[in-house]
């Protein structure tokens, strides 16, 4: 008895306790209330300082964002690299090997299918794999440091037999789970015949905005398909993070077809709609882009991001032919 009369005299105060605390945050939010209605019908005087203060952050704030018919409108986000541009690591693409998708000369793009082993590698895709570790040791006297790969069972397949032949650490293998390595995204033409990449690829040309056909049936249909443009964005985003974690490094990336060509035409600045073209990746396939040196024919300029200082370096620094004449 006695002890529930205790607990009984406590939740008694801890209710009295709550009211008391409801009561003065009630008090304080009419002060607070009344202390701003006092401060709106002060008038404003040319000598009043914190009215001057309070102008001067206005139009700060309006000069910083940009005011449009009395709304507000941000400035375009540059948290990117502006691609071209001179990197600081080298990297070798490398389309995966032949897997059962590609036996069967099927597409599939679906992140819902990406970890499903169905679609792995073949012992021909596996073979592939091994030849492209060679011509990264041999042909390029390539010394990787860490590998990246999609998610999707038939690139990370590839990945494993890569890592192992290159001598890379489990450790230096990382699987790009955001999407960024993922194929490109071919909504109503999953599991359709390969050759309707023909079509795709005819439209990239006519406009680098145009999609496959997306999904009809999706929640989203739009969300099912991507365009040149997209990948664009992808490879901003995959390349602005690399270059800030890593400086003068080797590294891997494992993908797939459209993802590595549409990368290899941002960052050598060509046309998107002609990545097919300017850089067709077959399965197994290695390209190595090096964009750590000025270009052999040394025609740059200080506003040339592959010329001779690259991304966060002063241009201050710079010394262009006329300049190094001169000296």
């Amino acid at each position: 008895m006695g002890t529930m009369g205790g607990n009984g005299d406590g939740r008694a105060m801890r209710r009295r306790d709550r009211r008391w605390s409801r009561r003065c945050r009630a008090e304080r939010r009419d002060g607070d209330e009344e202390a701003e209605t006092e401060e709106e019908e002060r008038p404003r005087v040319a000598g009043d300082a914190s009215g001057r203060r309070a102008m001067s952050r206005r139009a700060a704030m309006a000069t910083a964002i940009g005011t449009v018919g009395g709304l507000t409108r941000p400035r375009r986000a540059a948290a990117f690299i502006e691609l071209p541009s001179r990197l600081h690591n080298r990297y070798f693409f490398v389309r995966h090997g032949e897997s059962v998708l590609d036996v069967r000369k099927q597409v599939l793009s679906n992140p819902s299918f990406k970890y499903d082993a169905t679609f792995g590698l073949t012992g021909r895709g596996r073979e592939q794999m091994r030849e492209a570790a060679r011509i990264i040791l041999e042909e390029y006297d390539g010394a990787p440091a860490w590998l990246y790969t999609s998610n999707f069972q038939r690139s990370f397949q590839s990945a494993l037999v890569l890592r192992e032949e290159l001598g890379l650490l489990f450790s230096q293998m990382r699987t790009e789970f955001s999407g960024l390595l993922d194929p490109r995204k071919m909504g109503a033409l999953d599991f359709g015949p390969q050759s309707a990449w023909e079509d795709v690829w005819a439209n990239d040309l006519e406009d680098p905005r145009s999609t496959p056909p997306p999904v009809p049936s999706s929640l989203q249909p739009s969300a099912s398909v991507e365009s040149c443009v997209d990948l664009y964005r992808r490879a901003q985003e995959a390349f602005t993070r690399l270059e800030a974690t890593y400086y003068g490094e080797d590294v891997v990336i494992v993908s797939h077809q459209d993802t590595l060509s549409l990368f290899a035409a941002a960052l050598n600045g060509t046309e998107l709609g002609r990545h097919h073209l300017d850089y067709k990746f077959d399965l197994g396939d290695v390209m190595c882009v090096d964009l750590t040196v000025p270009p052999d024919d040394r025609k740059f300029s200080p506003t040339d991001l592959r010329g001779d200082y690259a991304v966060g370096d002063s241009a201050i620094n710079y010394r262009g032919e006329e300049s190094a004449a001169a000296a």
